[in-house]
């Protein structure tokens, strides 16, 4: 998304971190090859209504933090919103089928007597939020 294929994707890459004018990426467009690739977008102006509808990304904080002793420059702490950065984790499309939102448990045998833990969601802190 918002691409058709791993190729659209390579091919609007390429075009967007050319240096290419929208007149030369038309031209590019327009020739004979490029008409018989399935590509989502067939003009400049396609291309970039695509690539605007890719997700934005992350936005830096800053902060100044306060020291005890005596700096050449004031030391600045860069960082993401937590709350942001696990808003994007669940709003990205390649995790989409990966994601588990319902508690798990997992045993080695039929008999259930060794359970297996793999990841958060199949530990015993997932099933008592649960209640």
């Amino acid at each position: 998304y918002p691409f058709a294929s791993l190729g659209d994707w390579e091919i609007m890459n390429f075009l967007l971190t050319s240096r290419l004018s929208m007149r030369a990426i038309d031209e590019f467009l327009s020739l004979h090859l490029m008409n018989s690739l399935p590509l989502s977008f067939s003009t400049a102006k396609e291309l970039h209504s695509h690539a605007e509808m890719l997700p934005s990304g992350l936005h830096w904080n800053a902060r100044v933090v306060p020291t005890t002793h005596p700096m050449k420059s004031p030391v600045t702490l860069y960082y993401h919103d937590l709350l942001d950065c696990v808003e994007s984790l669940f709003n990205h499309p390649l995790f989409v089928q990966m994601m588990d939102y319902l508690p798990s448990h997992l045993f080695t045998t039929a008999e259930c007597i060794v359970r297996v833990f793999m990841e958060w969601m199949s530990s015993d802190g997932a099933w008592d939020l649960q209640v």
